[in-house]
């Protein structure tokens, strides 16, 4: 299901399938779309993407104000490796929640993408209460259980249960906060049995990283770089 312009609407306690693509993409103009008690599984690529690389941070051309929960996404990257569970591209104040993600390539849970330090429509956007497991499988690098990039105001990522990530070489976070990733609460969250660390920082400021559990990490608990 690919929109453009859909706003108030939902998508609920639907199967997607067998498909090459991803289920649900969300583009240009589209908000307050809930997405609730889907099975998402068998894709080439991903499961519900929400957001365009190119839109500015204000107009009618914001995309925005979804509600995403309760979905089982799983099996996903049969074609296309780097698929997400869940992308929202330069889209603010969605809830991402009570969503079971597992089996796949990539990322489970990605929220950008300004890198840098650079303004973002990506902001006050909710992660919570999701079980993410079995990310990655050893095949690409660079990637996590929930990867954010760009500073992303407002943004809570707390009360995950992740574990099971692993990489090909480098990579395989738990959570991971790339590239100026800044003004982001991660809390009571549990993570364990990844690759590299549970949580890793790449350059970014003023984010607040407490009462999480990181552990059985294979080479570390915690990473920063640069």
């Amino acid at each position: 299901l690919k929109a453009e312009g859909l706003v108030s609407s939902s998508i609920e306690d639907c199967e997607f399938s067998h498909l090459a693509n991803y289920a649900i993409d969300l583009g240009r103009g589209c908000r307050s779309v809930k997405m609730v008690g889907n099975d998402i599984f068998d894709m080439g690529a991903g499961g519900i993407r929400v957001g365009e690389p190119n839109v500015g941070p204000e107009g009618f051309d914001q995309n925005s104000g979804h509600v995403i929960t309760d979905n089982h996404i799983h099996h996903l990257g049969e074609v296309y490796k780097p698929a997400i569970g869940v992308f929202v591209i330069q889209s603010g104040n969605n809830r991402i929640a009570h969503n079971h993600i597992h089996d796949l390539y990539y990322t489970a849970v990605s929220l950008g993408w300004t890198w840098g330090y650079q303004t973002s429509p990506c902001h006050h956007n909710i992660v919570e209460y999701n079980h993410l497991h079995d990310i990655g499988k050893g095949v690409l690098s660079d990637m996590g259980a929930v990867y954010t990039l760009g500073i992303q105001e407002g943004t809570i990522i707390r009360n995950n249960l992740v574990h099971d990530v692993d990489a090909f070489t480098y990579g395989g976070w738990g959570l991971y906060t790339d590239e100026g990733s800044t003004h982001i609460l991660l809390e009571k969250n549990i993570v364990y049995r990844t690759k590299s660390a549970g949580f890793h920082q790449h350059y970014g400021k003023e984010n607040t990283v407490r009462n999480n559990i990181f552990a059985l990490g294979r080479e570390h608990q915690l990473m920063r770089s640069r």
